[in-house]
């Protein structure tokens, strides 16, 4: 397996959660996931700090080989995989299901970016909810929710 990315595999009750950590690049390696058999698989992205355009593809290609009556779920999304929900179609399988991902706000009173984890049913209307930090100071979501949340229409 690449230095650059780590899967941690973890199997339960027909569910297989796989942790990713690192980066997906043309040195990644999916071979850890393949031929698994589970009616569930959970992608973990939250430690995924970097995908480049060989990662995007080789990523692609690896959800094809995997049993298309599996459902594919994707977890804590960081916000590079966010961008590329948006952008590169046939990034998650069709009939899968995002079940949570971070959103950039900005603290203006600490100036500081910080990310949030959200769950789709948390935006309405293709808006960012209306978040505030423990001092009651709310925070501004720090991009264009038309783009950043695109990838929820789509799905």
């Amino acid at each position: 397996m690449s230095a650059g990315l780590k899967i941690d595999v973890v199997k339960k009750d027909g569910i297989v959660e796989a942790v990713f950590e690192g980066q997906i690049d043309e040195d990644s390696n999916f071979s850890s996931l393949e031929g698994i058999t589970a009616d569930v698989m959970v992608f973990d992205l939250e430690k995924v700090n970097l995908i480049n355009s060989c990662g995007i593809r080789d990523w692609i290609e690896f959800q094809k080989a995997l049993s298309p009556n599996m459902k594919l779920i994707y977890r804590k999304c960081p916000q590079v995989i966010v961008e590329q929900l948006n952008i590169v179609k046939g990034f998650i399988r069709q009939n899968s299901e995002v079940e949570s991902f971070y959103a950039p706000y900005f603290n203006e009173a600490r100036d500081e970016e910080i990310k949030v984890l959200l769950t789709p049913s948390q935006i309405k209307d293709g808006m960012a909810p209306l978040l505030k930090d423990a001092d009651g100071n709310e925070l501004e979501f720090d991009e264009i929710e038309a783009q950043y949340f695109s990838f929820l229409k789509n799905g």
